[in-house]
């Protein structure tokens, strides 16, 4: 205790024989670190009433709706929803959360225990409706070689569509985006479908781990046992847990955020050497 004592004296008496502007400067540095929030503004998990998941498990997917398959050709959802499906929506140019999203399936696929385009099918549909079946086909192709040499094409779809059709899917489902300037805000979530197009389950993507090659995976026993499920049409109700949102590359405002950060950094470098300086000659000054 006494020596803690005498080194908050001793820091004490230094930071009164500093001067005033060094004073000013230290103050303004604990006042920031106080008041300024700890992450970057738009990452919030819930942004609007009008973006989020309404859950219909036992509701049937409209079976009169029309896309466009990664070939060009116009496709009716009745003819795709046979079997078992891991329906997934995203929007094929975003470059932050889905493609992670299909990413992290892509490799969990070959862990599952049911043979891709016998026993179980993944049709991945755009909500974008300016997405074509040439961007479809791209990405179709990296996913596929992600899955691995032994994955059958004809076992995962990329669909695109008009705006009617896109949005007609989106309600049934229960999934609510909305366009921003760079691209669209969106949950992340997986579809499970009966091969009567029936929902059967919702598989949440909750989790997403910075500075890994795969910052979202997936878990082949949940995926494992929702292709079960909806082999049986099994209708369950998902799992309370967090919602990962799908921002665009720059919420709003955080540029700003990022920039005051940085002015911080500096200004925060620049004290931290002169209060450095000062101490090292004034303690030459008074040494023996």
């Amino acid at each position: 205790m006494q020596n803690h004592a005498s080194l908050h004296r001793y820091i004490y008496n230094k930071y009164m024989t500093l001067p005033l502007l060094v004073k000013k400067v230290l103050l303004l540095l604990l006042v920031l670190g106080i008041f300024l929030p700890g992450s970057a503004p738009g990452h919030q998990e819930v942004v609007s009433q009008d973006i989020g998941i309404s859950e219909k498990t036992g509701d049937r997917i409209p079976p009169d709706l029309i896309f466009r398959d990664e070939n060009g050709a116009f496709v009716n959802l009745r003819d795709i929803f046979t079997k078992p499906t891991i329906l997934s929506l995203v929007y094929l140019t975003c470059d932050h959360i889905c493609p992670q999203v299909l990413g992290g399936l892509a490799v969990a696929l070959p862990g599952l225990k049911l043979s891709p385009g016998k026993d179980y099918q993944l049709v991945t549909i755009s909500f974008d409706a300016q997405d074509d079946p040439v961007t479809a086909r791209q990405k179709k192709s990296n996913y596929i070689k992600a899955a691995g040499n032994s994955f059958p094409k004809n076992a995962w779809l990329f669909l695109t569509g008009g705006r009617e059709s896109i949005a007609r899917l989106a309600d049934a489902v229960g999934i609510r985006f909305q366009r921003d300037s760079h691209g669209f805000i969106h949950p992340v979530v997986l579809v499970f479908l009966s091969p009567r197009g029936v929902i059967t389950g919702y598989h949440y993507v909750s989790r997403y781990q910075y500075g890994v090659e795969y910052p979202v995976t997936f878990s082949t026993a949940e995926l494992n046992a929702g292709l079960a499920d909806a082999s049986r049409g099994a209708v369950t109700r998902g799992a309370t847990k967090p919602v990962l949102y799908c921002f665009t590359h720059q919420p709003p405002g955080q540029e700003r955020f990022f920039n005051l950060l940085a002015v911080i950094g500096v200004v925060t470098l620049m004290s931290v050497a002169a209060l450095f300086i000062y101490l090292r000659i004034t303690s030459r000054r008074s040494g023996p």
